[in-house]
């Protein structure tokens, strides 16, 4: 029989062991909610990236369409030429398989009734032919020709199966109404789009071994998947989608839902993320990732953690017991210190990335100088500078968002992405700066505004054409003329009233004239009296003879020659432009 002393440290040693696994479930719970919230940010910026490929991909057919409509026009009155001009539209896109021109009803009397011009790609080579009316083909019953000519606006088609001489395609048709000089509807435009190259280009990297795409039309068809997922298994999955039954989840307010479900053949729970575009057609992007390939190392890890712990119990015994809780404390503090450091490092990177790292940006031209700065003030920051040329027009832009840290740096990124998402599809500043603001008002809960100025400038001319929203006015430094602040109405930052229209702006460069443009950061920067740097030394500082790179190098040393050691108290950013008349 035992002694009272050896059934003591029986006791001890039993109760330390279900107190270690008390501590392996209590960081198992910890750790999975951490790679649960990990989870869900990785989906959402998943998603959001699909999404924009996706429209990227259904704008430029649009775009395809939209930059000829002068051509069609130009030429409706000979019908023949309508052959040649849907050929050079099929050549004009890797995409898109076909295009046609419906007529309508007899509007070439001496073409008969129907006249439908089409041509598609058969192998290497296009083939165009007139569908009107061979072999009994009505396109007037077609109800996408029908939902044109009834409310003469653009459409979409769910995607469809398509045979022809290339062999069956998955396509979606983009129609679009053509209008002769007098304004009346002439013909119903369609392009034909390829969706074969979908399911695999979009699921070509996924954050997790296992996890794959799909695309739904509004209804609930499916559009397209990953060739490795068995059709039987996508079916399932949009079945659930659809089902309206089943309960669903919300992420955050972020127009993503979730799904679960039981996988048989992988005997796995899985998770379905889902959401749908932000405009027409508004197709259906859906994720799915499996529990074992998102949690299941944290389970090994459990086993490991617990048997590391008992023999750490072996080894110090009643020390552990006496020091167990500050050690859970401590781990709980450092996993949760570890947590958010690489998240920042993570943002601070991705941020980094977003804006122009490379200086000069264009060695091979002669035309143009530039140099950007962005100092934040904590990891990550909330101002924006970026620029790109196209067709001769240099598109550049500079913010601040309201606050500082991650919110300003999420509502940063967005701006960022907008800027180039809008810029694509749009020459005039006004009108993306209003385009802007407009997804911006969009669940602004937080009341966050960003200041932003945009310019464009025809670096054939120097014609400069602008638009402020509630920024700080530029500086245009003209050879040995003393810099003068560029006239700009204020407007209102973006972000606050999506009704507000902005008035847009327009100057001429002379060639050697340099724009300045900064951030508040720039003019509040505070030394250790508390003083601000303010405009008459930004004025001093402004050298017209110096390149952009050592203009703002000058700029930045009499910053750091004020202040002195004092702590930056906001993001910093300058961004100079000069342009050189050839």
């Amino acid at each position: 029989m035992k002694s009272p002393k050896g059934w003591r440290r029986l006791a001890i040693f039993v109760a330390t062991i279900l107190m270690l696994e008390v501590v392996s479930a209590i960081q198992y719970y910890y750790t999975h909610n951490l790679l649960e919230d990990e989870l869900e940010r990785q989906v959402m910026m998943e998603l959001h990236i699909k999404n924009l490929i996706l429209l990227r991909t259904m704008n430029s057919a649009e775009q395809t369409l939209e930059d000829n409509l002068w051509d069609i026009q130009r030429n409706l009155q000979h019908p023949d030429s309508m052959f040649e001009i849907t050929r050079r539209l099929v050549l004009d896109r890797e995409k898109v398989k076909g295009v046609c021109m419906a007529f309508m009803p007899d509007y070439y009397p001496e073409k008969g009734r129907l006249f439908e011009p089409y041509a598609y790609e058969v192998g290497d080579s296009v083939k165009v032919e007139q569908l009107g009316g061979k072999g009994g083909h009505d396109y007037t019953t077609h109800p996408a020709f029908q939902w044109v000519v009834e409310h003469r606006v653009q459409t979409w088609s769910d995607p469809y199966e398509y045979e022809s001489e290339a062999g069956v395609q998955s396509l979606t048709s983009f129609s679009y109404p053509l209008f002769d000089k007098d304004g009346n509807l002439a013909a119903v435009c369609a392009l034909d789009l390829s969706l074969s190259w979908l399911g695999d280009v979009l699921n070509a990297r996924q954050t997790h071994n296992s996890s794959f795409c799909l695309f739904l039309t509004p209804g609930g068809k499916l559009a397209a998947g990953p060739t490795k997922v068995n059709k039987t298994l996508q079916d399932q999955i949009v079945a659930i989608i659809n089902d309206s039954t089943e309960q669903n989840e919300l992420i955050e307010k972020s127009g993503i839902f979730m799904k679960s479900f039981y996988d048989k053949e992988k005997d796995d729970d899985a998770y379905i993320y889902y959401m749908k575009m932000s405009q027409e057609p508004y197709w259906q992007v859906a994720l799915v990732c499996y529990d074992k390939d998102v949690y299941g190392k944290v389970t090994g890890m459990r086993l490991r953690i617990s048997l590391l712990m008992l023999l750490g119990f072996l080894l110090l015994g009643y020390l552990i017991i006496r020091h167990l809780h500050s050690l859970l404390r401590l781990q709980e503090v450092n996993m949760e210190k570890e947590r958010i450091g690489s998240e920042l490092r993570i943002a601070r990177d991705i941020q980094k990335q977003m804006l122009p790292e490379t200086f000069p940006p264009f060695p091979e031209r002669h035309d143009i100088d530039i140099y950007g700065s962005l100092v934040p003030a904590k990891e990550v920051g909330g101002d924006l500078f970026d620029f790109f040329i196209s067709d001769e027009l240099l598109f550049f832009c500079i913010g601040d968002v309201s606050g500082k840290g991650i919110p300003s740096s999420m509502v940063m990124a967005q701006t960022h992405s907008l800027f180039r998402v809008m810029t694509a599809r749009e020459s005039q500043p006004a009108k993306i700066v209003q385009a802007i603001n407009m997804v911006l008002c969009e669940g602004n809960e937080s009341n966050m505004f960003v200041t932003f100025f945009l310019g464009i400038l025809d670096l054939k001319t120097g014609h400069l054409r602008y638009c402020n929203a509630g920024h700080d006015q530029p500086f245009l430094l003209c050879n040995d003329a003393v810099p003068e602040p560029l006239p700009a109405l204020p407007n209102i930052p973006l972000g606050i009233f999506s009704d507000f229209k902005y008035e847009q702006q327009e100057a001429t460069f002379a060639s050697g004239t340099t724009i300045f443009l900064y951030t508040d950061g720039l003019t509040e920067a505070k030394n250790m009296q508390r003083k601000l740097f303010g405009m008459e030394r930004i004025t001093n500082a402004l050298n017209p003879t110096l390149s952009c790179q050592q203009l703002l190098e000058g700029m930045t040393a009499a910053v750091h020659h004020f202040v002195k050691g004092a702590e930056q108290s906001d993001d910093l950013t300058m961004l100079a432009i000069r342009f050189m008349k050839p």
